[in-house]
């Protein structure tokens, strides 16, 4: 019974509204793929697309029917299987890729998507793109015709906040990034490569250092990923590493002074961190505390606290209780 409400909650969380004045940051769960949902002032953006037209069922669930940027990051089934089905049954205005063709038949078939839907096609170069009140950087992949190495970055800014997403980088493209990029410390990182010990090295994650890692990988995939020694390698810099195949979808809630709230479809708590401001030496600490214990990610000084953001009076709040306080309330109350 208590797994059947865990399920049930889990299923009402996937399909909760963009919060207000929040970036709203969704790792879907696909299975042994990526598929990524970002949404802020009422624009969307989504990289990639698992390797099923399931992935559209998820993105109707979530509200979505217009899509102001699609990413493929790469052309692999794994990023790109879902991309003719979201093309055909959603309006689509911009879509981006990395400009390296690929001989196989769903490469094929979701250029001809993009044809037809009418989406303005984006060869990836150094640009910054807008969506909402967030900005994403996109780092173009060095010359290859590899398709893994030649997968597009993506770096995610919203105020203080910042989130880096990577396809399925392998050594190659992430030295080269390193080299020819401005790589910051960063809040959330996607790992590349769903986790292969190939798609990560010691210098990215001293170099980025998140709070949060995400690894979107399949169950008992054939691969073998993650590989235990890149989780090891994430949580040695300090990041807490939370994992698809075993959390479900991992969503993310960032507000503009670096602060975020974590959840996974498959948990009901829910972690707030709170960021103090940055040191001179461009140090970023943080703690952890749950919102039952007082800690506030937002104060309504409209309207009433529902969830993690804030709503008009006059709605009725059918979320779960987040860490959202109102404003006549003591945060310890």
């Amino acid at each position: 019974m208590f797994r059947a409400i865990r399920i049930a909650l889990a299923v009402a969380f996937l399909s909760l509204p963009l919060r207000a004045e929040q970036l709203e940051l969704r790792f879907l769960d696909v299975g042994q793929g990526d598929a990524i949902v970002i949404r802020e002032g009422g624009k969307t953006a989504i990289v990639d697309s698992g390797r099923s037209a399931n992935v559209v069922v998820q993105l109707q669930a979530l509200g979505i029917d217009t899509i102001d940027l699609l990413v493929a990051s790469h052309n692999h089934t794994d990023h790109i299987g879902g991309m003719a089905a979201i093309l055909g049954n959603t309006e689509v205005r911009y879509y981006l890729d990395n400009g390296v063709p690929h001989r196989t038949v769903t490469y094929q078939r979701t250029i001809q998507a993009v044809v037809d839907s009418g989406a303005q096609y984006l060869r990836a170069s150094s640009r910054t793109i807008t969506v909402g009140s967030a900005q994403l950087r996109v780092l173009p992949p060095p010359p290859s015709r590899d398709q893994n190495n030649s997968s597009v970055g993506l770096l995610v800014q919203y105020g203080e906040f910042r989130a880096l997403l990577t396809g399925d980088s392998d050594l190659y493209e992430l030295r080269y990034w390193l080299n020819n990029q401005t790589i910051p410390r960063v809040q959330v990182v996607k790992v590349a490569h769903h986790g292969s010990r190939n798609g990560t090295t010691a210098e990215w994650a001293e170099t980025t250092r998140p709070d949060v890692a995400v690894i979107s990988v399949g169950a008992r995939n054939s691969y073998g990923h993650p590989s235990p020694g890149v989780i090891e390698q994430w949580q040695r810099v300090g990041a807490r590493v939370h994992r698809t195949d075993l959390e479900g979808t991992i969503s993310i809630f960032a507000n503009r002074d670096g602060t975020f709230v974590e959840t996974t479809a498959r948990s009901e708590a829910w972690q707030v961190a709170k960021v103090r401001p940055h040191e001179k030496n461009g140090s970023l600490s943080f703690s952890l505390s749950s919102p039952a214990g007082g800690a506030c990610c937002k104060i309504c000084t409209h309207g009433k606290a529902c969830g993690n953001s804030c709503i008009s009076q006059a709605y009725t709040c059918r979320q779960l209780t987040g860490c959202a306080c109102d404003a006549r309330q003591s945060p310890s109350e």
